[in-house]
């Protein structure tokens, strides 16, 4: 399972990531190589380690970042963010963690369950 990470701004007149208004989010050491290799003079002011807490900054306070796409879907749909256009997405893989003693009869249905969830086939 992955998600996508898009940039989302709070100007709907923007075309590219304005450094001076571009919060970055750490997205661990993939999407930082990635993000690099296409923003290499980038150096944002502002960085943020918690998604929900840079989501809700750049709402609060105008900019853009990039976010996983399920977090900014309400806000699309409601006007309050736009997608850049034309910049890259990156993928954000999903991970489960499980105890190696763990029983199969448990662990099975709980991903088919996440699984189900993740692709939208049961309401949250």
């Amino acid at each position: 399972m992955e998600e996508k990470l898009v940039l989302v701004t709070t100007d709907p007149e923007a075309k590219r990531l304005e450094e001076a208004s571009y919060v970055y989010m750490d997205w661990g050491p993939d999407f930082g190589r990635q993000h690099d290799m296409n923003f290499p003079d980038v150096a944002p002011d502002l960085s943020f380690d918690l998604g929900p807490l840079a989501l809700g900054y750049v709402l609060a306070s105008g900019g853009s970042g990039y976010f996983r796409m399920s977090a900014v879907e309400p806000h699309l749909a409601a006007g309050e963010l736009h997608l850049v256009p034309d910049m890259p997405q990156y993928s954000y893989p999903v991970y489960s963690v499980r105890s190696a003693n763990s029983e199969e009869s448990v662990v099975g249905p709980a991903l088919a369950g996440l699984r189900a969830i993740s692709e939208g086939h049961i309401e949250t």
